[in-house]
């Protein structure tokens, strides 16, 4: 009975071994650091496009538009205030009109005919949101006016809703393509057409 005994308690004290800790060696405190770094990595914050270029115009187009002297200008008209410096711009007025109407007159010059007749009036329509308008149509809307004593062409357009409007004169000039356009809200560029005629009539370029 004594040999049984030992080995009965043998057996006992065997069995009340505790059990390894197979729970201690979980699988996902091996994987937390591989399923954490690609969550850092999406969560910093990809490099900006526009802070990359912030420029908005090529170095080549502010090299051309710097290239030309300031035309002499002449009185500013009654309402027309300086407008923040641009350095594609030749000068920058900010006009008003009836009921705090404002718009702007943005002045710039570069060689050549800059894509030509129809595209920069299409332009300028897209801006006030009318559809392209053909070759025929835009020479027919064109306007005789003096710059400075030169001939040159003026358009007039008006937004469907009647609310925004472009007035601008092209001017050629030794090569070179001269732009005068006041864009904003109707009532004021209205207002401000004859005085912007006028003077752009007194006004020398260089």
């Amino acid at each position: 009975m004594r040999p049984l005994l030992l080995l009965s308690a043998s057996l006992l004290a065997f069995g009340c071994k505790p059990a390894p800790q197979v729970t201690r060696y979980k699988v996902e405190s091996e994987a937390a650091p591989a399923s954490t770094a690609p969550a850092a990595v999406a969560a910093k914050p990809a490099p900006s496009p526009a802070v990359a270029a912030p420029m908005v115009a090529p170095a080549s187009m502010k090299a051309e538009a710097a290239g030309f002297d300031a035309p002499k200008w002449a009185k500013l008209p009654a309402g027309w205030s300086v407008g923040p410096e641009n350095s594609m711009r030749k000068a920058t007025w900010i006009v008003s009109g009836p009921n705090d109407s404002k718009a702007e007159i943005a002045v710039t010059v570069f060689p050549g005919s800059v894509g030509g007749l129809t595209a920069n009036v299409n332009r300028w329509r897209g801006q006030i949101g009318l559809p392209p308008a053909s070759p025929d149509e835009i020479a027919a809307s064109a306007k005789t006016v003096k710059v400075g004593g030169l001939d040159s062409q003026r358009f007039v357009m008006t937004s469907s809703d009647g609310k925004k409007s472009v007035d601008a004169v092209m001017t050629s000039k030794d090569s070179a393509t001269w732009f005068f356009k006041m864009n904003g809200e109707t009532a004021a560029v209205e207002a401000n057409g004859a005085a912007f005629v006028a003077f752009l009539s007194a006004s020398q370029l260089p």
